[in-house]
């Protein structure tokens, strides 16, 4: 039985309209997110599936994503474990 993990994504676009939705993964794909985000980052778009539509957004609209609570297999060459200081 896999245990299924929630996240909560947002992305904030240039316009100032963030995207907020919530999508669980399985412990099965949060094996592989280190893979899928090294993949996603030499692309034109992000495309994500939410409330049952496909949306594909140019990454010059994307001023920034947010993923909390942060995937715990993470590529090699982000920074882990950082702390927002004042």
């Amino acid at each position: 039985m896999t245990v299924e993990n929630e996240f909560t994504i947002t992305i904030h676009l240039n316009n100032g309209n963030p995207i907020k939705y919530k999508a669980k993964l399985s412990d099965a794909e949060l094996a592989t997110k280190a893979d899928d985000i090294e993949y996603m980052l030499n692309r034109f778009a992000l495309a994500t599936e939410v409330d049952k539509r496909l949306l594909i957004i140019p990454y010059n609209n994307i001023k920034y994503i947010e993923v909390f609570p942060a995937p715990p297999n993470l590529p090699l060459f982000i920074i882990k474990d950082g702390i927002s200081i004042p």
